[in-house]
């Protein structure tokens, strides 16, 4: 809990259990969590990330990993844009100053097996792209286009990247967000915690997600109001119980 400011709305440092919530939902999701913005937060006019000194090593690790997603994060969005014959580097000015989050997330493990619970409801994510690593123990599912949930299997050697309703909205739907949940673990491994480490590629908060001209047609006419990614993102802290 010294990690935690309640004015950071989630953002940065840690989130206590059963605080956060899926867009129109009223029950938590069972899930604590930590969370890191740009290694250069000060810099860019965002808020400080809050360090964590006591712990051997972690600002280092954790600096480390974000600088290589946030890389990562970027050469996707790089293939986006050729995919929408858009300019190679049409995204690398908003994300240059991006804020992009890295999220430690820990769904403690249940004295009482429900099996047919979930530890957190089905959503999608706010931002451009998420870049899932493989998490401790199995229970994320994806909704596909039939309807169905599919069970995703991760090892540590993969990313699994999810559309996110910031680039649903550049898109006037022809990139979907992805629907997705985590399901409760068997009855016999219902003691058991889960670990999971999602980077949310967030663009600067000026960046205008207005539909590109030519996603919208006859067929598909524009299906959002324009608005900017930061309120956009204040939008839907709201909606989650985070501000």
């Amino acid at each position: 809990m010294r990690s935690h400011d309640p004015a950071a709305k989630g953002q940065r440092g840690y989130t206590p259990f059963g605080v956060e919530h899926a867009k129109g939902e009223s029950r938590p999701d069972l899930k604590e969590f930590f969370q890191w913005g740009p290694m250069n937060a000060s810099e860019r006019g965002l808020a400080s990330n809050i360090l964590v000194p006591h712990i051997d090593d972690l600002d280092a690790t954790v600096k480390s990993a974000y600088e290589k997603l946030e890389s990562v994060g970027q050469n996707l969005m790089r293939a986006i844009a050729l995919h929408l014959n858009l300019p190679e580097s049409f995204f690398d000015t908003h994300l240059d100053q991006g804020h992009s989050i890295f999220r430690a997330i820990h769904y403690p493990g249940q004295k009482t097996p429900i099996v047919e619970g979930i530890r957190a409801a089905a959503h999608e994510d706010i931002n451009l792209i998420t870049l899932l690593m493989g998490a401790s123990a199995e229970g994320l599912e994806l909704l596909n286009k039939e309807d169905q949930w599919v069970p995703i299997h991760v090892t540590s050697e993969v990313l699994v990247i999810n559309v996110g309703d910031m680039l649903q909205r550049l898109t006037n739907n022809l990139l979907r967000s992805t629907t997705h949940r985590v399901v409760n673990p068997p009855a016999d491994r219902c003691h058991l915690p889960r670990f999971s480490m999602p980077f949310f590629v967030h663009p600067a908060e000026d960046m205008p997600l207005n539909c590109l001209d030519f996603c919208v047609t006859t067929e598909n006419p524009k299906a959002y109001d324009d608005i900017t990614a930061g309120a956009y993102l204040h939008e839907r802290l709201v909606e989650i119980g985070l501000a």
